[in-house]
């Protein structure tokens, strides 16, 4: 890895984005309950809010990973992502697993997700794929509608058929810490219970010097809907504070990272995605 690899000399690139609003993903997955309505879900009403509310007077701008399910049922919530300057990423129609879903299915919610994207004014550039694995489908067909970039599970960043890669560890994922089921991926306080945004903050620190050391990316992964106390939210603040303050570190939005990549193909090797599960 070169010193020059990344803007001003940095030894590191960085960023922190955001998954999930309303009840898409419980929908795609079914577990939504079938009396219940839509509509009032918290993660709109509650955590989104104050999650802007914690980045607005901080000066890197995040990507939202939203499931275009919801600019039908929450347009309101989805263009006050975009007001705020934060990028809009594609997160499926419904959070289909794409490494479980077929072509004709994954084209299908890709068309109706852009028709739903048309009538808001948004065309979405970053794409992270439900599931966090492509499966045996080729990151082209992405590129085909227009990404440039893919975010997804593993460890491998480059450019891959036209695409940045941008690829997240799962230890990057706050439900690691937060979620019983995704904690027994952590590696910090290693077990099966939920801990606190502290040791979430520990093991953020410990991947940041790992990026720096290999001259690397690091990417953060928040669902706002798990955002649900102030020490949470806080947490996120104090990560990209201390990404901000660091001169070895570009902390940028995804898709500056992921357009400096494309725009530099000698610091960037080709690169081929290799899926790290498990699978959602």
């Amino acid at each position: 890895m070169t010193e020059g690899r990344w803007p001003g000399e940095r030894r590191a690139a960085a960023c922190v984005t955001f998954d999930h609003l309303g009840e898409a993903a419980e929908l795609g997955m079914q577990s939504w309950p079938a009396d219940v309505p839509v509509g009032c879900h918290h993660s709109v009403s509650v955590e989104l809010p104050n999650v802007l509310a914690m980045l607005r007077d901080r000066p890197v701008r995040s990507t939202f990973y939203v499931e275009a399910w919801n600019i039908d049922v929450y347009p309101d919530a989805v263009r006050s992502i975009a007001d705020a300057g934060h990028d809009v990423g594609w997160h499926g129609w419904l959070h289909e697993p794409w490494s479980r879903t077929g072509e004709v299915a994954l084209r299908a919610a890709l068309d109706r997700s852009f028709d739903r994207y048309d009538r808001l004014g948004i065309r979405p550039i970053a794409a992270r794929p439900p599931g966090g694995l492509l499966g045996d489908h080729s990151p082209a067909l992405l590129r085909e509608y227009g990404f440039e970039l893919a975010s997804l599970a593993g460890d491998v960043h480059g450019v891959q058929d036209g695409l940045a890669l941008l690829p997240y560890p799962w230890v990057g994922v706050d439900g690691a810490y937060y979620i019983p089921g995704f904690t027994r991926l952590r590696k910090v306080e290693p077990g099966d219970h939920p801990v606190g945004p502290d040791v979430l903050l520990r093991a953020h620190e410990q991947t940041l010097e790992e990026a720096v050391e290999a001259g690397g990316f690091a990417s953060y992964v928040f669902h706002v809907c798990w955002q649900d106390t102030p020490d949470k939210v806080a947490a996120i603040g104090a990560l990209m504070d201390r990404l901000d303050a660091d001169d070895r570190v570009w902390h940028a939005r995804s898709t500056e990272i992921a357009r400096w990549m494309r725009a530099h193909p000698e610091h960037f090797a080709e690169a081929v995605h290799v899926d790290a599960p498990p699978a959602w």
